[in-house]
């Protein structure tokens, strides 16, 4: 157990510098000082190597900040989120600064709950995944001088600086590779929340189905948030028992992915033999399917960073007219699971 804080001097001596320098890494003034990316890297390793912890109450006292930023998801146990979690800390970490995690469970009451709190705990930024009926509160947090960046969805009535996937390219890509492997009956679904990225995914699809001439085919099936497995059963149910049964599902999330294939091998239906499916992020429960998953695959690292990037530039600019969009593009995972019987 370590008996004492480890302090700038204790990374000094380990690495053989003076005190002054590594105060100038660890402050990430270490360009300005020029000081070369093979020390600094070496001043950073040690540093994680001695489990340094900076002090920010008395960093807080001389710069105004507490070199926390805070992080709310919808729900960081859905690996999605989880992994964007973990990118947002390892680039928080490069910038000194420490990382509040919370998970709003797509409500909105919550959301504001634990705003309140990181704006109490003194957090000099947010990164917000917005939710349903969230737009008043987030709203207001805009109105304030605390940099705001939104991740993964956006509120299209309001100017904040955000982080999304093109989400309409995505379903147009799942679409487009279905209708190409030679299937026409392809239906979707989806979240019953009036959200940007649902509403884009939709959009994508229905579009794609339009252009291609198939619009006698569209059809989105929306289900709530709460007892996501039960009513996926029920979707499934309709969807393959119908008198004109699916050929082809698109799952607009990795969750719904994932229960949506339980509730087809409930029903003894087979993939891609009796429907084809395509779904959303990879996930280590799909390498236990008998197989391999097609999927839109999203760019968690660039997520993460990105977030990062435009929330640490907001808090060291201290000027929020400077808006910044990123909408980072999907990649389609082509696997057995759309593979024309």
């Amino acid at each position: 157990m370590q008996s004492r804080r480890i302090t700038i001097k204790d990374i000094a001596e380990a690495v053989g510098v003076s005190t002054s320098l590594v105060s100038f890494v660890m402050n990430n003034k270490g360009k300005h000082y020029r000081v070369s990316e093979e020390m600094t890297r070496r001043i950073q390793e040690t540093a994680r190597a001695l489990n340094y912890q900076p002090n920010n109450a008395a960093r807080s006292l001389r710069s105004g900040r507490s070199r926390t930023i805070g992080v709310i998801v919808s729900d960081i146990s859905n690996p999605f989120f989880a992994d964007i979690a973990r990118r947002i800390e390892d680039n928080a970490y490069k910038y000194n600064y420490t990382v509040i995690f919370g998970s709003s469970d797509e409500n909105a009451a919550k959301l504001e709950n634990l705003i309140n709190v990181m704006v109490n705990k003194g957090v000099d930024g947010l990164i917000i995944v917005p939710c349903h009926g969230s737009e008043e509160v987030i709203r207001q947090l805009a109105e304030t001088s605390l940099p705001l960046v939104l991740l993964d969805r956006t509120i299209p009535e309001l100017e904040i600086s955000h982080v999304v996937l093109n989400n309409r390219k995505a379903t147009a890509l799942a679409t487009e590779h279905l209708i190409e492997q030679g299937y026409r009956r392809i239906e979707m679904v989806s979240y019953d929340m009036r959200l940007s990225n649902t509403l884009e995914r939709e959009t994508g699809y229905s579009s794609t189905m339009e252009q291609q001439g198939l619009k006698s085919f569209i059809h989105t099936h929306r289900i709530k948030f709460q007892h996501i497995p039960e009513q996926i059963q029920k979707v499934v149910q309709e969807i393959t028992q119908s008198s004109h049964p699916a050929e082809a599902i698109i799952f607009a999330t990795n969750t719904l992915a994932i229960e949506g294939l339980k509730a087809l091998a409930k029903f003894n239906i087979t993939v891609p033999d009796n429907i084809a499916v395509v779904g959303f992020d990879g996930s280590e429960a799909f390498e236990l399917y008998h197989t391999t998953l097609t999927y839109i695959k999203q760019p968690i690292e660039q997520f993460g960073y990105e977030a990062v990037e435009l929330l640490i530039k907001g808090i060291e600019n201290q000027d929020k007219s400077r808006i910044a969009s990123i909408t980072l593009s999907p990649e389609l995972i082509r696997g057995n699971s759309s593979r024309k019987k």
